[in-house]
């Protein structure tokens, strides 16, 4: 499993210093412990770097996988399975996990597509069509995407609504989370942009609500013991 941490496409890195260092470890600590080979990529962050930047990131990280299975054995998992790959993101992650299915019909992609055996969208901004240019979000995903101008072409719904037929046809299966707490703007968005999934592939994707939480709280519970609920919905859902 790759997961992909989020931080509104500015901020965010694999080992965050002390005590926050703790939180994305314990996610991959988590998932390990059932049985996951899990890798958590770094990637570029804007405004330094604009879209596809770290999309491209992600999907080199999953290729690296792919191609060097000899670096992820362990004494459990002496053959890992690059076949079926759960690729999973949180927020700006889970724009950045699928924007890196589709953002180019490349060499890349076609090796990356068959490999992924699940797509785990974790509170996804998707769009920002409703969002108002004063909204702080909205300026901060314009740096991401190098200007206003991009936002509806180049969002996840933007990319998904111009892809082509070959790849949605190979577009993996997905689940859609959202916590129970999540702001109206951004369930609207993960709404619409499930919507446009089925339409376009003809299937409706899982999806499942972690009850309790709020945006940032579900990565947080898992290994506390407590609230880890949606995590354990999650691998049902990449095990069935």
């Amino acid at each position: 499993m790759l997961w992909v941490y989020g931080g509104g496409f500015v901020t965010g890195e694999r080992q965050m210093p002390a005590p926050a260092g703790l939180g994305y470890a314990s996610v991959g600590s988590f998932f390990a412990h059932r049985g996951f080979i899990v890798i958590i990529p770094d990637y570029r962050l804007a405004p330094a770097t604009i879209f596809p930047g770290a999309a491209e990131d992600v999907r080199d990280s999953v290729l690296w996988a792919i191609r060097n299975p000899e670096h992820l054995i362990t004494p459990s998992t002496p053959s890992p399975d690059t076949d079926g790959i759960f690729l999973m993101g949180h927020s700006a992650g889970a724009v950045h996990a699928f924007s890196a299915l589709v953002i180019s019909e490349t060499n890349e992609t076609t090796v990356l597509l068959p490999n992924i055996a699940g797509i785990i969208l974790h509170a996804g901004v998707h769009h920002f069509e409703d969002l108002e240019p004063d909204n702080i979000f909205y300026g901060i995903a314009a740096q991401h995407y190098g200007g206003a101008q991009n936002l509806k072409s180049s969002s996840s719904l933007g990319l998904l609504r111009g892809a082509s037929d070959a790849t949605i046809a190979a577009l993996p299966r997905a689940l859609l989370v959202v916590a129970e707490r999540e702001p109206e703007w951004l369930l609207k968005m993960c709404n619409d942009f499930e919507e446009a999934l089925e339409a376009l592939t003809g299937k409706k994707p899982a999806s499942l609500v972690a009850q309790g939480h709020n945006h940032l709280s579900p990565n947080w519970a898992v290994g506390t013991g407590q609230g880890e609920e949606w995590a354990e919905d999650v691998i049902t859902w990449m095990r069935s």
